[in-house]
């Protein structure tokens, strides 16, 4: 591994590429395609499976509609004015980069609509292009959308495949075998991120700063935290009875469990297998990242209008309310609630019942307390605690 991140950390690219944004990737295909048309038709026909011929006059769109990469084509409307024919612009390939985070899939789903006015479905391929090749969630990808999911040492295979000496100038040779070994590394690198629950949740991994890649792998980290949580609670809670998925990863919108002014509510919950969204019916978890800090968390809607949260964020380990303008609410919180926010039950390991802070308000909804997560508690540490508070939550119905 010190030998990738030597590579990655003496490569210009890594310099030139402003720690690999997805824009740089975006302006090297885009650079490749228009220098190397036949190659690039050949590469992006072989890694998206197409079959269908590619249209006459295609060409390429960066940040196009707000999609990182698009393969378009002039269509004829069948509507003439002033005696010319009216031609919409379609897509033929829609591309996305996710190399500084990982695939949003309401994200996707929405881009799958840009074109459908235009196209009436025509567009053939949606290609994402991720670094990170095992994230929560992806089954729904998988299962519920039209994207297929590719990864960036597959791009560079393809590249190499269909980009052979004997058809690219001498002076640019070095520029594709620098990209593609630049992929790989990246590729290789990001395979070993793997947390180990036996070690120190608070445990960085060095020297990513240098390479600024530390946002993605702060990403990576807490997904994978999350995918172990609902590991852990599946089998528990499948033993409730319910004809719903009890574990919901990958989503964790308040504003569409409690469906708070959201439109799309029925669309979003009903793509992740469950649109109802019952009072103790779910416990929906999700990570990210918020104010340059990585999180993830756990929320189980307790009645139409609230939800209990379990949150870790940096060195916090959060019980927390949301609830429309719960800051009014406070002096009106059912036993179940008073119980939650003043840690009655659950919490750290050796850490029952103790908060380290006072009452803490976020905006007009969000309500909390927290425990300082210590360098001695360790992944394990943190699903336990996790899973132990969901599972008391889940059986305190009586309680609200």
């Amino acid at each position: 591994m010190n030998t990738i991140y030597n590579q990655l950390k003496e490569s210009p690219l890594l310099y030139l590429s402003g720690g690999s944004k997805e824009l740089f990737h975006s302006n090297f295909l885009y650079w490749l395609g228009m220098n190397y048309r036949d190659s690039f038709q050949e590469l992006m026909t072989k890694m998206c499976c197409i079959n269908a011929p590619w249209p006459e006059g295609w060409t390429i769109r960066r940040e196009y509609r707000h999609m990182d990469l698009c393969i378009t084509y002039k269509k004829e409307t069948g509507i003439t004015r002033k005696k010319k024919t009216v031609s919409e612009e379609c897509a033929f390939i829609i591309l996305e980069n996710k190399v500084k985070s990982l695939p949003d899939l309401m994200q996707l789903r929405r881009y799958e609509h840009v074109y459908d006015d235009h196209d009436n479905g025509c567009t053939y391929a949606y290609a994402v292009l991720s670094l990170i090749k095992d994230f929560p969630g992806q089954k729904y990808l998988n299962e519920n959308t039209r994207w297929q999911l590719h990864h960036y040492d597959e791009l560079a295979k393809f590249i190499r495949e269909c980009c052979p000496d004997d058809v690219i100038l001498t002076e640019h040779r070095l520029y594709i075998h620098d990209y593609c070994q630049f992929v790989e590394n990246l590729s290789k690198l990001a395979e070993g991120w793997i947390i180990e629950e036996q070690l120190s949740f608070l445990s960085p991994c060095e020297n990513l700063h240098e390479l600024r890649l530390n946002d993605i792998y702060e990403k990576v980290r807490y997904a994978q935290t999350a995918a172990l949580l609902a590991e852990r609670l599946k089998p528990i809670l499948d033993n409730m009875d319910s004809e719903e998925e009890k574990v919901v990863l990958g989503m964790s919108n308040t504003d569409v469990i409690l469906r708070r002014g959201r439109e799309d509510a029925d669309e979003i919950l009903g793509f992740y297998g469950c649109p109802e969204a019952k009072p103790f019916g779910q416990v929906f978890i999700g990570s990210g990242m918020s104010h340059g800090v990585g999180l993830v968390e756990a929320k189980i809607k307790i009645t139409e209008d609230c939800c209990l949260v379990i949150q870790v964020q940096g060195n916090h380990y959060c019980h927390a309310i949301e609830r429309e303008n719960i800051f009014e609410k406070t002096g009106k919180l059912s036993m179940l609630q008073l119980m939650f926010m003043n840690f009655g039950f659950g919490g750290l390991k050796e850490r029952l019942a103790e908060a380290d802070s006072e009452i803490c308000y976020y905006k007009t909804g969000f309500v909390y307390r927290w425990q300082k997560v210590l360098p001695s508690h360790t992944v394990a540490d943190i699903i336990d605690a996790m899973s132990t508070d969901i599972i008391e939550i889940m059986y305190q119905r009586g309680s609200v």
